[in-house]
């Protein structure tokens, strides 16, 4: 792991410089265009998934095969990268919330949290005042039904 950090005086980004090593959660085709990119542009990529000869372990300077619930194999990636991603929302958030605490992980693990259930996300851009389409959650059938009802009324 390199040290090519700055901290930038007027905020608490940390800027990640040409040199350093970006670890990646999955190792998909998205990975493997991250992992270009990064390349070109003078960093080392780690992935990290369960699967080997990967697009993205390919490209990558280090591809680290073990499930995603080996939180002892994700303790070790995260301690040689300088920063985490993860190329695709199905990670664990355990995965990342273990990850957090050896490297920044970006965007947060709190982020994969919200994407990856569709009410939480809805929920937050609703209480974030951000655009979204109508939306109800329903634990029971006939909630279900009256609902649409109601929704097909304001449709039409």
């Amino acid at each position: 792991m390199s040290k090519s950090k700055i901290q930038n005086p007027k905020s608490k980004i940390q800027t990640i410089l040409p040199n350093s090593t970006i670890g990646v959660l999955g190792s998909g085709q998205l990975g493997r265009m991250f992992a270009i990119a990064a390349r070109r542009m003078g960093y080392r990529v780690h992935t990290f998934s369960p699967e080997s000869d990967t697009p993205t372990g390919q490209i990558a300077d280090t591809e680290i095969n073990a499930d995603y619930e080996d939180l002892d194999a994700v303790r070790e990636f995260a301690k040689n990268v300088d920063v985490i991603t993860f190329e695709f929302e199905n990670v664990p958030f355990v995965t990342v919330e273990t990850a957090e605490k050896y490297a920044p992980v970006r965007p947060r693990g709190e982020v994969l949290h919200i994407a990856q259930n569709r009410l939480r996300e809805k929920t937050f851009l609703k209480t974030n005042n951000l655009p979204h389409a109508p939306f109800a959650m329903f634990k029971l059938w006939m909630n279900y039904k009256n609902q649409l009802r109601k929704s097909a009324r304001r449709a039409f």
